[in-house]
C-alpha cells in the first residue's frame, strides 16, 4: 500500500515539474537585470554588436541594423560575445506571402491568408506588459507603478495608426510588479484582447540600456529608435520572425534607421498566441519619452503598411482571390496546440490516480500554495482609468514646451 501511495505521488511530482517547468523556464528566460546591462561584442573582431538590458543567453541572437545576424556564445560578467552568421536579405521577408493580408486558421490548423469579398474592419491590439516603465528625463522616474508613461508612448502609437483608419484597443492594464512573472499575468491581458480578432496585437516596452542606443534620426527628425523582440521558445517562432523580418524591411525602405534591430531571446514573451504578435522597444529609459513617441508615430506607418499594404488608406480588406499559406505558420500551431494538450492530459492523470483517496488533503495543500508562495503569480492588479485624450495632449504639449 505504502508503495502504490509513493507511486501516485511521484506521478504527481512529475506532473507538477512539467507544467511548471514549462511556465517557470519561460517567465525566468522573460526577465531583465534588476541593474546594469550587457554589452555584446564580436568575438572575432572584439568590435561592440549592441546592449540589452535583458538576461542573456547562449543561443540568443541579434539581427543589427545592417542585418546582419550574430548568436551570442560566450558570457562573462556583463560582457558577452557573439558569433557572425549570415548578412540576411530582409527585403526577401516582403516577397513571403501574406505580408500584406490578414492570417486566418485553416481546417488543417496552418495559417493561411483568406480574402473575401466582404469589406474587414482594420483593428490592431495594444497592451503592456511592464506596466511601470516610465522615462526618466519626461517622466522624472524610470519606473511609475501601473502608470509609466510608456502608456503614453502606447497612446502616441493609438492615434498614429487611428488617424490612417485603423481601428485600435489598447489596454491599460497594469501587471505589476516587474518581475520575472509580468509576462503570465499580461497573458490574460492579451487572450481578452485576441477575443476581439485584432490583425496585430503589440506588447510596448522601452529598453534599460544608454541613451546613444536608441537616438536616430529619421528623414531629419531625430527620435528614439525602435527595437523588436522575438522570443526563441514560442513554438511558432518562423511565423513571429517572418513578421518581425517584414516589419523591419518596410522600415528600412520607408525610414532608414528607425529599427535599430531584431533581438532573438530565450522566452516566448506571449508570441505563441498568435501568428501576428510581436515586442517593440521604443527608446530606453534615459532617452526623451517624446523621442519614444516620435518615433511610435512613423512606426505606425510602417506597421499599417507591413499589415494592410501600400494602400491601406484605400482598402479596408485584402483584394478578394487569394488564398495563400504563410511559411512555418501551421507547423508552429500545431506544436503549440499538441504541447498544451499533452501538459493537459498529463495532469489530468496525475489528477485521476490520486483522486481515490487523500484528495482534501491535496486541495488544502494547493490553496495554501496559492496563497502564500504562488501568490506573486497574479501581481498587484490595478487597471488604470484611461486619460481624457484632450487633456493628455495638452499636458503633453506643455510639457514638449518646457523640454525644448
Amino acid at each position: 500500500m505504502r508503495s502504490k501511495g509513493r507511486g501516485k505521488l511521484v506521478v504527481l511530482v512529475i506532473a507538477l515539474a512539467l507544467i511548471f517547468s514549462h511556465f517557470g523556464s519561460a517567465s525566468m528566460a522573460e526577465e531583465e537585470r534588476e541593474q546594469g546591462y550587457y554589452v555584446v561584442y564580436d568575438e572575432e573582431t572584439n568590435k561592440k554588436i549592441f546592449s540589452t538590458a535583458r538576461v542573456l543567453h547562449v543561443g540568443d541572437q541579434y539581427l543589427n541594423e545592417e542585418n546582419l545576424l550574430y548568436e551570442v556564445v560566450k558570457i562573462s560578467g556583463d560582457k558577452a560575445y557573439a558569433k557572425f552568421k549570415e548578412k540576411v536579405n530582409i527585403e526577401a521577408a516582403l516577397n513571403l506571402p501574406g505580408s500584406e493580408n490578414v492570417a486566418q486558421i485553416s481546417e488543417d490548423n496552418s495559417f493561411v491568408i483568406e480574402a473575401s469579398s466582404a469589406k474587414k474592419e482594420k483593428v490592431i491590439a495594444i497592451y503592456h506588459t511592464h506596466s511601470d516603465e516610465s522615462y526618466i528625463p519626461t517622466d522624472g522616474k524610470a519606473s511609475i507603478p501601473h502608470n509609466g508613461g510608456i502608456f503614453k508612448v502606447g497612446e502616441a502609437l493609438k492615434s498614429a495608426l487611428e488617424e490612417k483608419g485603423i481601428k485600435v484597443i489598447q489596454s491599460r492594464q497594469s501587471h505589476d510588479p516587474h518581475d520575472s512573472m509580468a509576462y503570465q499575468r499580461s497573458r490574460r491581458t492579451a487572450v481578452e484582447l485576441l477575443k476581439n480578432g485584432p490583425d496585430a496585437i503589440i506588447d510596448v516596452h522601452r529598453d534599460a540600456v544608454p541613451a546613444e542606443e536608441y537616438q536616430g534620426t529619421v528623414n531629419g527628425q531625430p527620435l528614439a529608435k525602435i527595437q523588436l523582440v522575438v522570443g526563441r521558445q514560442n513554438p511558432q517562432i518562423e511565423a513571429t520572425n517572418n513578421f518581425a523580418k517584414q516589419l523591419k524591411a518596410t522600415a528600412d525602405k520607408k525610414y532608414p534607421g528607425l529599427i535599430k534591430g531584431i533581438f532573438y531571446g530565450k522566452g516566448a514573451y506571449n508570441q505563441d498566441l498568435s501568428p501576428r504578435s510581436i515586442l517593440i522597444e521604443a527608446g530606453t529609459y534615459t532617452n526623451s519619452r517624446f523621442k519614444a513617441q516620435d518615433g511610435a508615430n512613423i512606426m505606425a506607418d510602417v506597421i499599417a503598411t507591413t499589415i494592410y499594404g501600400e494602400d491601406y488608406a484605400k482598402e479596408s480588406a485584402p483584394s478578394p482571390g487569394t488564398t495563400t499559406k504563410i511559411p512555418g505558420e501551421g507547423r508552429g500551431a500545431s506544436r503549440a496546440l499538441l504541447w498544451i494538450l499533452g501538459i493537459a492530459a498529463l495532469g489530468f492523470g496525475a489528477y485521476m490516480l490520486i483522486s481515490t483517496g487523500g484528495i482534501n488533503e491535496l486541495s488544502a495543500k494547493v490553496r495554501r500554495f496559492s496563497t502564500r508562495e504562488f501568490a506573486n503569480f497574479l501581481g498587484t492588479k490595478k487597471s488604470v482609468p484611461k486619460e481624457n485624450d484632450k487633456e493628455s495632449k495638452n499636458v503633453d504639449k506643455e510639457e514638449r514646451e518646457n523640454e525644448v
